[in-house]
């Protein structure tokens, strides 16, 4: 889970209602969840063009399980 800013963009979907924007270049707090545990984590991502890593509490590379990571965007200020 990538805790960030989700705030309403200005577009609208079919039914008038507002569609989320979610601020992902910056850093912040993560739960990284993998094999029944929880992990506490930290995000970065410096530019639009880079992609996103993420840290341990010591800042070392977060490792992830083979396969297909799924990432949750969840509203930092909920």
């Amino acid at each position: 889970m990538q805790y960030t800013t989700i705030r309403p963009s200005r577009f609208k979907d079919i039914g008038g209602n507002v569609s989320p924007y979610t601020e992902t270049v910056g850093s912040g707090k993560a739960l990284v969840l993998r094999d029944g545990k929880a992990y506490r984590a930290r995000w970065s991502r410096p530019s639009p063009t880079k992609g996103t890593t993420f840290t341990t509490a010591d800042g070392a590379p977060m490792t992830f399980a083979r396969g297909q990571v799924w990432v949750v965007f969840a509203d930092r200020s909920g």
